[in-house]
């Protein structure tokens, strides 16, 4: 199943790309790759995070990698990205887009 990130999503991690590869250009592979593996899990098994009650966006499902909270939607041929955030941050208030491949 395809996965396709958000537009907010997608801002959201090039910000954190960024900030990370200022302060260790490590840590911002090991985010890369991480996020890179969870794409590539969630397009295998949609099902794997729980779904998340506390998202505005009906059966919202929140999949954790490692420090990261991945917010996502499945639909019949893809999958998603909704929010990606550091899971020190609260939920977010989440627009609905009309498309986010736009």
């Amino acid at each position: 199943m395809r996965v396709v990130l958000s537009k907010s999503a997608a801002s959201w991690l090039r910000k954190e790309m960024q900030y990370l590869q200022q302060r260790s250009p490590a840590a911002a592979r090991t985010f890369t790759a991480r996020i890179a593996e969870t794409r590539l899990l969630l397009g295998a098994h949609p099902e794997a995070g729980p779904v998340a009650r506390s998202l505005p966006v009906p059966r919202a499902r929140t999949f954790v990698s490692g420090e990261y909270l991945i917010d996502y939607t499945i639909h019949a041929d893809h999958v998603i990205i909704v929010t990606i955030r550091h899971g020190r941050m609260r939920p977010p208030d989440l627009p609905i887009e009309a498309d986010p491949e736009e």
